[in-house]
């Protein structure tokens, strides 16, 4: 019946002379109606499987672990070598 309903509801012009009231067009209405909800479900779906599996950073990560990249190794000093 999803099937059906789904096809219905990407009616491309079929029947569009019929009146408001006729069975096309309140099934056409109807699948149409039925193709928001499953899009809306879906998003709701893909919502709650990422809060679940990919949840976002948490807070309470100290801030210089989060923003800052580790120091670079102290480079050798520049300029002449000391004499003896």
């Amino acid at each position: 019946m999803s099937d059906y309903l789904l096809a219905a509801g990407q009616w491309r012009g079929q029947n569009r002379g019929a009146k408001l009231d006729s069975p096309p067009k309140m099934l056409m209405t109807a699948a149409s109606h039925s193709l928001s909800v499953l899009a809306l479900a879906d998003t709701a779906d893909l919502k709650a499987l990422r809060a679940e599996y990919d949840p976002a950073p948490t807070p309470d990560t100290p801030q210089s672990e989060r923003s800052l990249p580790p120091a670079p190794p102290k480079s050798p000093p520049t300029g002449p070598a000391p004499s003896r």
